[in-house]
């Protein structure tokens, strides 16, 4: 299995797709592909870490009945996690949520 398990979060504020996305490519991401009702997004990083947020990640943002879905996982093989993507996804779903 490539990366880690993904986490998923639900970002229920009301916030358009390509509001997110732009918040996204703002955060160092870039859009890998682009659908419809879904972007896929890749971070660079580098393939050593002891820090998950070093690590290349991939994030996908789909439109929902509920909001925003966000996907997000290590774009490279991980040995282990000490939660650093569960932070990184928190911190990702507050930025793309925010209402200002």
């Amino acid at each position: 299995m490539r990366g880690w398990k993904p986490v998923e979060r639900t970002v229920t504020t009301r916030v358009s797709l390509e509001e997110a996305v732009r918040r996204a490519l703002e955060e160092g991401f870039q859009v890998r592909q682009r659908h419809t009702a879904l972007v896929l997004l890749h971070r660079p990083g580098t393939q050593l870490a002891l820090r998950g947020e070093k690590f290349p990640l991939e994030l996908a943002v789909a439109e929902s009945d509920e909001g925003l879905f966000l996907q997000l996982r290590y774009d490279t093989f991980a040995l282990a996690d000490s939660g650093d993507l569960d932070r990184l996804a928190d911190d990702l779903a507050g930025t793309l949520a925010r209402t200002d």
